[in-house]
C-alpha cells in the first residue's frame, strides 16, 4: 500500500467539517431550541452548497440574502428536482419552527408541532432524532456534491482512486 492508498486517519476525519458540524448537533442536544437552530444551520449550508452545484445563477443566489431567503433556495431545490415533494413540505416546514425557536421568547416544541409527523417523531424527546433525520437524509441523497465541502480528504482520496 502507498501512501496515496493509506486510509484517512482518524484524526484527519474528526477534524473535517461534516464531524464538527454533527459534533455540535451533538452538543446541543437537551435544548431544544439551541438543536433546532444549529440543525437548521446545518441543512442551510447543504442547501447553500446543492444552490451553488445546481444552479446557473448560483452566485446571485448566494450573494442575495434577501431576494433570494432559506424559503426561495428550498424551493428552487424543490422546482430542480433536488427535493422531493415530501422532503420540500418536511425542510419548509422544519424552517418555520426554526424562524420560532430563533424568535420566540418562551419557546419549546409540544406535541403538536410534532402531529403531521410520521410516528417515530411525534413525541418531543424524539427531537433530535428527527433533527438527524433531516441532516442525514439532505446529505445521503446529495452526498456527491457536498462530500467534497464537508469532508474533502475523502473527496480527494476518492477522485484519486477514480482516477487510477
Amino acid at each position: 500500500m502507498t501512501k496515496e492508498e493509506a486510509p484517512i486517519s482518524d484524526e484527519k476525519l474528526k477534524q473535517e467539517p461534516l464531524n464538527l458540524l454533527l459534533i455540535e448537533i451533538n452538543r446541543n442536544r437537551e435544548n431544544q431550541r439551541s438543536l433546532i437552530v444549529v440543525s437548521h444551520g446545518v441543512i442551510e449550508l447543504f442547501v447553500n452548497t446543492l444552490i451553488e452545484a445546481h444552479c446557473k445563477s448560483a452566485k446571485r443566489i448566494s450573494e442575495d440574502t434577501r431576494g433570494y431567503p432559506h424559503s426561495v433556495r428550498l424551493l428552487i431545490l424543490h422546482e430542480l428536482g433536488v427535493l422531493s415533494d415530501s422532503k420540500y413540505k418536511m425542510y419548509n416546514w422544519f424552517r418555520r419552527l426554526r424562524n420560532r425557536a430563533a424568535h420566540d421568547p418562551l419557546f419549546s416544541v409540544c406535541k403538536s408541532d410534532l402531529s403531521h409527523l410520521p410516528e417515530k417523531f411525534r413525541e418531543p424527546d424524539k427531537l433530535w432524532d428527527l433533527c438527524m433525520e433531516l441532516v442525514c437524509s439532505l446529505w445521503n441523497r446529495n452526498k456527491d456534491v457536498l462530500l467534497p465541502r464537508f469532508v474533502p480528504s475523502l473527496a480527494a482520496q476518492q477522485k484519486e482512486g477514480d482516477e487510477r
